[in-house]
């Protein structure tokens, strides 16, 4: 998985099918068309806080699962998890979901108020 390709892709036709120049979209993000263009053309990986603002800027579940992918690779690249078991990975993505589910619902409350 090339990782930088994947995003850069990704982002783009998450661009092209909303119908929006880049220039909109770094205007939306606060952030330089320079900048922006950069993550598309694939130079550079955005900042976290970046992608989530892309996902919610998208509103595009094909974008927003192709970017949990990404997540889930740089998560599992920075965790060391090449070197672990089938049984360990489980073990580990288990508690990561739970981790995931209990945020969203304190996320989810927020909304209520």
């Amino acid at each position: 998985m090339n990782m930088l390709y994947d995003f850069s892709s990704a982002l783009l036709q998450a661009r092209q099918r909303k119908g929006v120049t880049q220039e909109q979209i770094a205007f939306s993000l606060d952030i330089s068309q320079a900048t922006y263009n950069a993550w598309e053309c694939g130079h550079r990986l955005c900042p976290y806080k970046h992608i989530v603002a892309l996902i919610s800027y998208f509103d595009d579940e094909q974008f927003t699962r192709s970017m949990l992918r990404i997540l889930l690779s740089l998560q599992h690249n920075m965790a060391g998890l090449n070197k672990k078991t089938t049984a360990e990975l489980n073990t580990y993505y288990m508690k990561l979901i739970a981790v995931l589910a209990d945020e969203c619902a304190e996320w989810l409350k927020t909304l209520d108020k």
